[in-house]
């Protein structure tokens, strides 16, 4: 059973390397272009389920070489398969840079809305603690009870009575 998984393994990789798979999606892509010699591709065109790549280590290190070298000829800069690893790692060690670099923007937009939040919060206690300070005590409680009922998740922490 293994050998002939294989098989059909090595053939499907063939035939993504010649650039005329059989698998429907992946002539599509082909014709587009955007079409990536890689592990679920493999199996895709083999016809194979999804994972029954992973028994076959020599057949997996195939598919790596072979998708190296795909990307060495379509570069066409005449670069080594290590000069196009070193790009690919560039590009990204740049996108990573870019990725931290906004996270560390929208962390410091997210303290300061926090901290402006909580000045607001604490102006509209003020306010509502000055407003029921103006109210009779007969009628606090009762303005306290329509805040509470016209909005039960509207609760001001604060010293009322």
């Amino acid at each position: 059973m293994t050998q002939s998984t294989k098989n059909k393994l090595v053939k499907a990789l063939e035939r993504l390397i010649e650039g005329e798979p059989e698998n429907r999606e992946l002539r599509k892509k082909a014709r587009e272009g955007k079409l990536k010699i890689n592990n679920s591709a493999v199996e895709k065109e083999a016809g194979l389920s999804v994972g029954s790549l992973r028994r076959h280590e020599d057949v997996q290190i195939m598919v790596k070489n072979k998708s190296l070298e795909v990307r060495v000829t379509l570069d066409g800069s005449g670069k080594s398969p290590v000069e196009v690893l070193q790009a690919e790692v560039k590009k990204l060690k740049s996108e990573k840079t870019q990725a931290n670099n906004k996270k560390k923007e929208y962390l410091d937009l997210s303290r300061s809305h926090e901290k402006a939040l909580a000045r607001q919060a604490a102006i509209h206690i003020k306010i509502v603690q000055d407003l029921m300070g103006m109210l009779h005590e007969s009628q606090r409680e009762k303005a306290m009870d329509k805040v509470v009922k016209a909005r039960p998740d509207n609760l001001i922490e604060g010293k009322f009575r």
